[in-house]
């Protein structure tokens, strides 16, 4: 028998070489196209709902769907079963599998959801239609979230429990494991916070028993700490889904209500001291104490326990005009999302009349009702009140403590930041009565100079233009009320836990600030007139002594700031020198190296609250 040639031994070898790659190759990259092409479907779906294209978005879907069976099928099937016996592929089996069902949970999700969708979503959504919302379409969604939830659960469960240990195909299985455990973790992180409203939203929306509201209508053209000051309240029923809107008072003609009265204060309320007017109630910036407050000058006055309070003020009613249309208002004809603002608390000179003003006001009690509960569109509107809610021109306060933490945790509720590290909050409020704050242009700078121990010192400098038009009238201004041009504004700054050594000045007047305390976090007030086109600005420096938590050789340097609902949001910037022979080595989206030892952040709008962590650690 005469030997093999070599040249024939290394072929036979290649060959056998070639079928157990094919043998390993074909499965895993079947199974690895059909995943990415889910996975590109999915990623198309969320394309088409962000363009409002639900046929598009289902399309994608089904597609996502086929293509998921062929991964699930490859896996679990005849293919999937040989894969156990092959070299290689024996050992990633149990990870490529858990990678297939994680791929199946994730397209029921984004099924579920399509089912969802179109009673929420359009203009043909059926949760909610004139005035009531279906408490039994309500619970079908609510059942929908739960099966969501379920699924997520499980796609991580399986993510997490890949190995990715397999030769050779190890680091790819890894790879994916990792990116789909990073997409899950915002989307769990969602329905976290959304999981306390499904179990509320029910008796929120009366299915026990009918629950009464308080529905305060506030003008940013006259501000106090928490935001605008109250047009209208009115009271608010809901029993079974159907909502039904009282009569509203409001000041121009309801002179009883608006008088000083008393009635209990709350504890710890520093902005509550002997009689005052309902209007004024809500002078605490924190909407869980000013909402509270409403309730406790609203019984007194009505004799009624509410069950919580809903503040909306001009500007967040205009982004609901902005969706569902043009209306009809007294005196203006129509108004427009474009005009709504300047005609409405833009042009009192132009309505001297009480009584005309009284129309106005009561034209904006129905835009809340009649367009927040109109059909259709019921998560954009939504959406819109919660960008308003981060910009402070929209809080919910509930009584319920547990409704009232299902609220806070989607960011509803005009709470304060209770961070222990740096903070801005500035306010400002009329001390005496005037639409001025319609034109109050404001900026607000922090100069922040860190040490290596965490501790800072920092300067905050509030600068605010009074950017009035002339007075329009023959005669003196007289310095109050719809027509003047003058402000007397009380300047509230709030600081960060803990902090001392604190100096202040207006202008080039310093003076001893007297700091208060509200509920831990310390503050100062200054009341300062500007004359018309006046610019004075309150500058406080002061020690912080945790403004970054340290962590080995690194520091973590944590700022939150709070915006006032102003009609003109404050233009912001933040300077934070660093330590010596520290780096900035990780900066969050929006911040700049301003040079090697300064970094900053800032902007011309603070339209919504901010948190920020920046990481430091020393160079080389």
């Amino acid at each position: 028998m005469s030997p093999v040639p070599p040249r024939r031994i290394v072929l036979a070898l290649v060959a056998g070489v070639l079928l157990v790659g094919v043998a390993i190759g074909v499965p895993l990259g079947w199974t690895w196209w059909q995943a990415r092409q889910a996975q590109s479907a999915l990623e198309q779906a969320v394309t088409a709902l962000q363009d409002d294209d639900l046929d598009a978005a289902e399309a994608h879907v089904e597609d996502a769907r086929t293509h998921a069976d062929r991964a699930v099928a490859t896996r679990h099937g005849v293919m999937g079963a040989a894969w156990r016996h092959l070299p290689v592929l024996a050992a990633a089996d149990d990870d490529v599998r858990r990678l297939a069902d994680a791929l199946d949970d994730l397209t029921s999700v984004a099924e579920t959801g399509l089912v969802v969708l179109p009673q929420l979503s359009g203009d043909e959504g059926s949760l909610v239609t004139d005035g009531r919302v279906d408490l039994r379409a309500l619970r079908e969604v609510l059942a929908g979230f739960d099966e969501v939830r379920d699924r997520v659960a499980d796609a991580q469960g399986e993510l997490a429990a890949v190995d990715a240990g397999a030769p050779l195909l190890g680091g790819r299985i890894a790879d994916l494991r990792d990116d789909g455990l990073a997409g899950l973790d915002p989307v769990q992180r969602g329905l976290d916070s959304l999981a306390p409203l499904a179990d509320v939203l029910p008796d929120v929306l009366g299915a026990d028993r009918e629950r009464n509201y308080l529905v305060a209508i506030l003008n940013p053209a006259e501000q106090l700490y928490s935001g605008g000051t109250p047009l209208t309240f009115t009271p608010m029923s809901v029993r079974g889904g159907r909502i039904e809107m009282g009569a509203p008072q409001d000041t121009a003609t309801h002179g009883r209500a608006f008088v000083p009265r008393y009635w209990p204060k709350v504890d710890g309320n520093p902005f509550h001291r002997g009689r005052l007017r309902i209007g004024t109630a809500t002078f605490a910036p924190d909407w869980t104490v000013s909402g509270e407050e409403a309730l406790r000058a609203w019984r007194s006055l009505r004799g009624k326990q509410m069950d919580g309070l809903v503040a909306i003020d001009v500007m967040a009613l205009r982004d609901l005009v902005a969706l569902t249309g043009p209306l009809e208002v007294p005196y203006y004809g129509t108004i427009t999302a474009e005009n709504f603002v300047p005609t409405l608390i833009g042009s009192y000179d132009s309505i001297p009349d009480y009584r005309v003003r009284h129309q106005v006001n009561q034209a904006l009690v129905p835009i809340f009702r009649d367009r927040l509960f109109a059909t259709g569109q019921f998560v954009e509107k939504i959406r819109a009140l919660s960008d308003n809610a981060a910009g402070r021109h929209f809080a919910v306060y509930l009584r319920d403590p547990d409704a009232q933490a299902a609220f806070s945790r989607l960011g509803l509720t005009g709470e304060l930041s209770g961070t222990d590290h740096d903070y801005l909050g500035v306010f400002s409020q009329n001390a005496v009565p005037s639409k001025t704050d319609y034109w109050q242009s404001r900026t607000v700078t922090s100069d922040v100079v860190l040490a290596a121990d965490g501790s800072a010192r920092v300067t905050a400098t509030t600068r605010i233009h009074n950017d009035t038009t002339p007075y329009p009238f023959r005669g003196r201004d007289p310095r109050q009320g719809y027509s003047t041009r003058f402000a007397t504004l009380s300047l509230a700054q709030f600081l960060p836990r803990g902090a001392s050594d604190v100096v202040a000045r207006v202008d080039d007047a310093f003076f001893t600030p007297h700091v208060g305390d509200f509920y831990g976090r310390p503050f100062l007030r200054r009341t300062v007139p500007f004359r018309p086109q006046a610019t004075h600005e309150l500058a406080v420096a002061y020690d912080v002594p945790g403004a970054a938590a340290r962590s080995g050789d690194e520091l973590v340097y944590r700022l939150d700031v709070d915006p006032q609902g102003l009609v003109r949001p404050s233009a912001i910037n933040v300077t934070v020198h660093l330590p010596a022979d520290y780096e900035a080595v990780d900066l969050p989206d929006g911040w700049v190296e301003l040079d090697e030892e300064t970094i900053g952040w800032g902007g011309s709008a603070l339209i919504s609250r901010q948190s920020f962590e920046v990481t430091l650690a020393l160079r080389g």
